[in-house]
C-alpha cells in the first residue's frame, strides 16, 4: 500500500472533511465571579476598547432583557471608564427608567434592531480604528485568518448609510439592510455588530476588528499581497464557534483581565 505524505492528504481533504478533535477539560472554572447584566456590558465595553474601539465616547451598547427593558452604555462615558453604575436602563420606547447619565438620540437604530431581529440581545456601534479605516474605502477586507473568520454569515457594507438614525423610519431602513447578518461596516462611519448574547457580540466584535486589521497589514505589504481563506474554511471556523467548540474561554481570559486591571468596572 503506498504511503501518502501528510501534506499530500492534507491537500486532498477540505475542511468540513476533517473531524474536530476531542481534548480533555480541567476542572477549574474560567470565571471567579457572576457577573450582573450591568455588569456585563461595563466589561463589555472595557474590552472593546482595547480591541482599537475606542473612538472617545461615540459608540453604543444595548442589551435585551427578559422583561423587555434595555440596558445601555450612556452617551457621557468613554468605554475605557465604564462602570456598571454607569449602565442605563430604559424602555422600549427609549426612554430613561434607571441611571443618572443621558440616553443617545441614536438609539432609535438599536431599538430598532431589537424589534426587528428577535435574535438580536446584543447591539454594538462604534467608530473602532481599523473596522473605520474600512468603512472609508466602502470594502469589506478578506479574512485571512481564523480570528478573523469567526463571524456568522456575511459581512455587509452598508454605502446607503444614513447617519440621522434618530428617526424610527431611518434606523427601520438601516437594519433592513443588514438582511438577517450579523456584522457590517457602515461607509464613511464606523460598525454595527449584533449578537444573541454579550460574549457573542464580543466575539464578533473582536474578530471583525482583527479582521480589518490584519487586512490592512497584509494589503500595505502590496496590492496584490495576501491569500484570504477559502469559503469552505471560513464555515468551518464559524461552525466551531458557533458550535461552543472553543466554550466562553476567550470571553472568560479577557473579562478576567479587565477585572484585575480595574475592578472598579464591578461598582
Amino acid at each position: 500500500m503506498k504511503r501518502v505524505p501528510v501534506a499530500e492528504q492534507a491537500s486532498t481533504r477540505s475542511p468540513q472533511a476533517r473531524p474536530l478533535p476531542k481534548t480533555s477539560s480541567g476542572t477549574a472554572r474560567t470565571l471567579y465571579v457572576t457577573l450582573s447584566p450591568e455588569a456585563e456590558v461595563a466589561t463589555l465595553c472595557r474590552m472593546l476598547h482595547h480591541e482599537g474601539y475606542d473612538d472617545h465616547n461615540w459608540g453604543h451598547i444595548t442589551y435585551l432583557q427578559d422583561d423587555g427593558t434595555v440596558l445601555m452604555t450612556p452617551w457621557e462615558v468613554p468605554w475605557d471608564e465604564m462602570r456598571s453604575s454607569d449602565i442605563l436602563r430604559i424602555n422600549a420606547q427609549g426612554q430613561l427608567l434607571e441611571g443618572v447619565w443621558s440616553v443617545t438620540p441614536a438609539i432609535s437604530l438599536h431599538l430598532a434592531a431589537h424589534r426587528m431581529r428577535p435574535d438580536v440581545r446584543v447591539a454594538v456601534h462604534h467608530h473602532p480604528q481599523w473596522g473605520t479605516v474600512w468603512a472609508a474605502v466602502g470594502e469589506v477586507p478578506p479574512a485571512y485568518n481564523q480570528g478573523a473568520a469567526g463571524i456568522k454569515g456575511e459581512v455587509m457594507l452598508y454605502d446607503e448609510y444614513e447617519a440621522d438614525v434618530t428617526y424610527a423610519d431611518i434606523a427601520e431602513k438601516n437594519i433592513k439592510a443588514m438582511a438577517g447578518n450579523h456584522a457590517a461596516l457602515l461607509a464613511n462611519h464606523g460598525v454595527l455588530v449584533f449578537g444573541d448574547s454579550i460574549r457573542r457580540a464580543h466575539e464578533r466584535c473582536a474578530a471583525l476588528e482583527m479582521r480589518c486589521k490584519l487586512a490592512w497589514r497584509v494589503k500595505a505589504l502590496s496590492g496584490e499581497a495576501g491569500r484570504p481563506m477559502s469559503p469552505a474554511a471560513i464555515r468551518h471556523v464559524v461552525a466551531a464557534k458557533e458550535g461552543d467548540l472553543f466554550g466562553d474561554r476567550f470571553y472568560h481570559a479577557m473579562v478576567r483581565r479587565e477585572i484585575l486591571r480595574d475592578p472598579s468596572v464591578l461598582t
